[in-house]
Parts: C-alpha cells; sequence; structure tokens
C-alpha cells in the first residue's frame, strides 16, 4: 500500500488516486509530470521521484498549507 494512500486511510481530508499516466497522458500534461512518482497536492506539484516517508509527509504537509489552486482540498495524484 502507496504511504499516499495510508495517509488518507488515517486522515478524513486526505484522498489519493493513483495513475498510470501512460493511460491518462493528459494528467502527466497538465501536472508536467515528467518522472515518476509525481506527487500532486491540491492541484499543485508537491514532489518528484522516491522519497523517505518522513520528507514525503514533510513535503505533502507543506503542499497542503500553500495557496491551493481550484482543485478540490486535499487531493493527491501520485504516480508511479
Amino acid at each position: 500500500m502507496s504511504l499516499s494512500a495510508r495517509l488518507a486511510i488515517e486522515s478524513p481530508r486526505i484522498t489519493t488516486d493513483v495513475v498510470n499516466l501512460a493511460v491518462l497522458p493528459y494528467l502527466a500534461v497538465r501536472h508536467q509530470a515528467d518522472d515518476t512518482p509525481t506527487t500532486v497536492v491540491n492541484g499543485q506539484k508537491a514532489c518528484v521521484g522516491v522519497l523517505t516517508e518522513e520528507e514525503f509527509v514533510t513535503r505533502v504537509l507543506a503542499a497542503g498549507e500553500a495557496e491551493p489552486s481550484r482543485r478540490p482540498r486535499g487531493r493527491f495524484l501520485s504516480s508511479g
């Protein structure tokens, strides 16, 4: 189970979607996801690449505090 999925289980404010960008390439273009994994929080790229759990959580929390785009609050898009 991915870390983003575990975070979603722990918090009702978080949802997560894991997407195969080869199947939905428009999402790769929209989020400028050139590498996997790419994590998007509230419509903004939060991190790229494999991170430690601590670094992933730190970046996701920081991205969640940033000015949200017009995407629903608390949404993850994680490719890979």
